[in-house]
């Protein structure tokens, strides 16, 4: 088994439950050659050494970490996941770790690095479906990281969400945006690490080359960083 113990591990957040989604993120990075170390809020952790972080999605943001003023406490937090997930995040930052956010995940990334969140998107008219099959056309911003790597100009995808990055971060850049300029994926502006996430659930089509290689982006960073 030391094929095994010679891929680089991520460590792969989520809640208790979410064990469909767990599955097909494990199942994608193994794919792409790496070994994955599952961490929830709701398990003691202690060893958080880690090759690359993968922030998966599931319930909303907690939200006070919004700063949405309007907002009211509702039952779907997970305040301890958002805890964890920001001291995981911070634990990358400062190792300069690649990081990879997946729906919720993606939306952390844009609050830890200081951009806004859109609570809710289904209004004024927003053609909106809850599927994790690919029905959506999103438009792929020239020149990023998905551009260069997926050599296409637009992607079918999934949704399963509601909130949304409102407002990137100044220290990122647009990857991909939808019909209605929602933002779809964000990456930093840091060419000595990559940290990027996505608004859909790639990990729902692993079966399509197009979404297995976003996962192959971000394992191929990961193991050319343990050479450098």
């Amino acid at each position: 088994m030391s094929w095994l113990h010679n891929r680089p591990t991520i460590i792969v957040t989520g809640p208790k439950k979410g064990f469909v989604s767990r599955f097909f993120i494990i199942f994608s990075l193994f794919l792409c050659g790496a070994r994955t170390k599952i961490i929830t809020p709701n398990k003691p952790y202690d060893d958080l050494d880690m090759d690359g972080l993968l922030i998966s999605g599931g319930n909303d943001l907690y939200n006070a970490f919004i700063e949405d003023k309007t907002c009211k406490l509702e039952d779907v937090i997970s305040y301890k996941r958002d805890v964890l997930e920001y001291t995981l995040l911070n634990k990358a930052v400062e190792n300069n770790k690649p990081v990879f956010g997946i729906c919720r995940g993606y939306q952390l990334i844009n609050i830890f690095f200081g951009g806004e969140l859109c609570k809710d998107i289904r209004r004024d008219g927003y053609d909106y479906k809850y599927t994790p099959l690919p029905w959506k056309t999103i438009s792929v911003t020239k020149g990023g990281i998905l551009d260069t790597c997926l050599k296409t100009s637009n992607l079918k995808i999934n949704t399963l969400h509601h909130q949304a990055v409102q407002k990137l971060p100044e220290s990122f850049k647009l990857e991909a945006v939808d019909k209605y300029n929602i933002i779809q994926s964000i990456s930093k502006k840091d060419e000595n690490n990559l940290i990027f996430g996505v608004q859909w659930h790639p990990e729902y089509l692993f079966y399509k080359k197009q979404h297995l290689k976003i996962f192959k982006i971000f394992v191929d960073t990961v193991k050319s960083k343990l050479k450098d």
